[in-house]
């Protein structure tokens, strides 16, 4: 049996007894809170950013062709190959230089036509991804102007810059669409390239022809494109891109773009 004692209540009542038993339901809580752990994230939040990459917007349909250009401008790109002049020359400026032999060759067709309706916008991609040349009325000197703005930076984000792509040139409402890709490696960055173009392919029914360019690399790591109304091709150098990029366009771009053929 417990005795009370006077000696013990007047304990009780002190100021020691009063703060030694605060403190005792302090640590009491404490303790409590981190056996539970910290609040859990909210799933919302973090899957917002994968579902915002595979938006795919649509508007009117026009008459028109729309091209976005996808530049790879990771590091790897500061590597040497041959150019087209057999000179060896970091890969960023060698695509850069048939991109823009590519552009002066629409500028003549459209010189020849006027009343071809073609829009482009052309994006960067390293880790992150910046449209260089946002997507309107194709303009030879804005093309070039926007190409001379590639740095090389780290990372490779094939899957987002497919995104962006498809999300500017959903925004045109041009019936034919189309993204051209030029890699020299895999994907580094953010989400794979194979679910972006697979989400994205069925959202768009399968409308936007995807082509990808394998620059001194294999075309083997784009396997997927069979699957969503692409086609990759494998330019070793300078020479090879310059070719590729011109059966591209002469082929499967310009050739559709024009009225009445």
């Amino acid at each position: 049996m417990n005795v009370i004692t006077s000696e013990s209540r007047h304990f009780e009542r002190s100021p020691g007894y009063l703060l030694a038993t605060l403190t005792a339901a302090l640590f009491l809580a404490v303790g409590c809170e981190s056996r539970q752990g910290p609040p859990p994230v909210s799933t919302d939040v973090a899957e917002a950013p994968r579902n915002s990459e595979v938006d795919a917007p649509r508007v009117e349909p026009r008459l028109c062709t729309a091209v976005a250009i996808l530049l790879d401008s990771s590091t790897s790109m500061n590597q040497s190959v041959r150019g087209s002049d057999g000179v060896e020359r970091p890969k960023h400026e060698i695509a850069r230089e048939a991109l823009e032999r590519i552009i002066d060759q629409t500028a003549a067709q459209v010189k020849k036509r006027p009343d071809l309706s073609l829009e482009l916008g052309i994006f960067e991609f390293s880790s992150s991804i910046e449209e260089i040349l946002p997507m309107a009325r194709f303009e030879q000197e804005k093309a070039r102007a926007a190409l001379r703005r590639v740095r090389p930076s780290s990372g490779t984000a094939i899957g987002r810059a497919l995104a962006a792509g498809f999300q500017s040139l959903g925004r045109t409402g041009c019936v034919r669409q189309h993204v051209i890709c030029i890699t020299d490696g895999e994907n580094t960055s953010g989400p794979s390239p194979d679910a972006i173009a697979r989400e994205l392919h069925r959202k768009t029914q399968g409308e936007v022809a995807i082509h990808f360019v394998a620059f001194d690399t294999s075309a083997r790591r784009f396997g997927f494109l069979k699957n969503v109304n692409g086609t990759v091709v494998e330019a070793a150098d300078g020479g090879e891109l310059d070719v590729r990029l011109l059966e591209i366009y002469s082929k499967r771009i310009l050739a559709e773009a024009m009225p009445g053929e």
